[in-house]
């Protein structure tokens, strides 16, 4: 277990720096390195023989201290993710981006449920599943391009992040319903009793009341970190114990905590434990889900989820853009930037493989159809946008 964890921190970083200098996404380069290991544990013979001695060989990346690490990284994806958030600047965000970003998972959901469902033969709840991973956006390379253009304080860029965040929230709440466990009415009280909660840790400021305490209070060292990740686990607990998806409270708390003064005390610290150490191992963890055994009898028609997926969300985001107010160019842009998928859509097919929703090889082909939606949207979305944007100048947001 050691020697995985270890060759996975440091070959995750080395391919870090590679794919940053290509401009490329680290992210890739993690889930490639998962990947190798996949191959190389396929690949290697149970022991080596010398003589007449046998030397066992291990390499287990299914060890569960890898998988804790992996999902460890999870939840403070999704904790990070929420204290990154800003509510307020959400509250008072655009028609446009609050309309791409909801249209954009109801008809990205649509193109693939439809697909999955009546060609594939899915049957409704693992169709409705399938469609789920493919809802959430992530713009970080569409930011990175745009600001490359200067283009970024506009009406497109402006739509965009705002859709952005919009669409996560949306996608959160997905989650939250597709991936719930128990029966009906085991579910529905759960949802009733947990986002009650929420609703008062929100209404009475209950969250920065005990920041703001521990701060005063508290004068161990890192009392703030510790806190913190305490009530991201503690959330996340209290989200499994209403049936629901676990990320779902660490996105929460996350949320609440970003609206406090103390956020900018505890983010650095929580960024660096996580990207340094924990989010490395969940990408790479990533990677190992694509098992070589299966891939034999790979079903082509995933494929095709790819080019429907573009479909929808360029659709979906257009038709939110324009029932927002922007032209047919825009909206053709902010559609085409909110393509491509990242952190969330992996770590909801993670979650969905881990479910044991779908059997374990129709698992491995749902994970590595999303790996490749993932690889094939984060290069093309770039191209596409520079093309569009030729011979354009800075244009203002007013």
């Amino acid at each position: 277990m050691l020697i995985e964890l270890a060759l996975a921190l440091i070959l995750a970083k080395l391919v870090d720096e590679i794919f940053l200098r290509k401009n490329q996404p680290p992210v890739i380069g993690e889930i490639l390195v998962g990947i190798l290991f996949a191959g190389i544990a396929f690949l290697l013979p149970d022991s080596i023989i010398v003589g007449d001695y046998s030397f066992p060989i291990t390499f287990d990346i299914k060890h569960p201290a890898f998988d804790f690490f992996a999902e460890t990284g999870i939840l403070l994806l999704l904790f990070l993710s929420g204290m990154e958030t800003n509510l307020k600047q959400l509250k008072k965000s655009s028609k446009a981006g609050l309309l791409t970003g909801a249209l954009g998972v109801l008809v990205t959901f649509l193109f693939v449920f439809l697909f999955i469902f009546f060609l594939m033969h899915f049957g409704l709840q693992k169709s409705i599943v399938v469609a789920t991973i493919f809802t959430a956006t992530s713009v970080g390379v569409t930011v990175r391009t745009l600001m490359e253009l200067g283009l970024l304080n506009t009406k497109v860029g402006n739509t965009i992040l705002t859709a952005a965040v919009a669409d996560d929230v949306f996608g959160i709440i997905l989650v939250t319903v597709v991936l719930s466990t128990g029966d009906l009415v085991a579910l529905a009280i759960g949802l009733l009793v947990f986002f009650l909660g929420i609703y008062l840790v929100y209404k009475f400021d209950l969250m920065e009341k005990v920041m703001d305490a521990t701060d005063n209070s508290l004068h161990a060292q890192y009392s703030l970190i510790s806190i913190s990740l305490g009530l991201m686990f503690l959330f996340a607990y209290f989200a499994d114990l209403a049936n629901i998806a676990t990320i779902t409270g660490a996105f929460f708390v996350g949320l609440f905590i970003g609206q406090s003064k103390t956020v900018r005390k505890i983010i650095g610290p929580l960024k660096m434990i996580g990207y340094a150490l924990f989010i490395p191992i969940f990408f790479v963890k990533v990677g190992t889900l694509v098992d070589f055994q299966h891939l034999g009898c790979f079903n082509l028609w995933l494929l095709a989820i790819i080019p429907i997926v573009f479909a929808g969300k360029i659709a979906g985001c257009f038709l939110g853009s324009k029932l927002g107010g922007l032209s047919n160019k825009e909206s053709f842009r902010v559609g085409v930037g909110m393509v491509p998928e990242m952190e969330v859509a992996l770590i909801i097919a993670t979650l969905v493989y881990a479910s044991g929703i779908f059997p374990e090889v129709v698992g491995v082909q749902i994970i590595t159809t999303t790996i490749l939606y993932v690889i094939i949207s984060s290069i093309t979305v770039p191209i596409i946008l520079k093309y569009l944007y030729r011979g354009r100048k800075y244009e203002s947001a007013s």
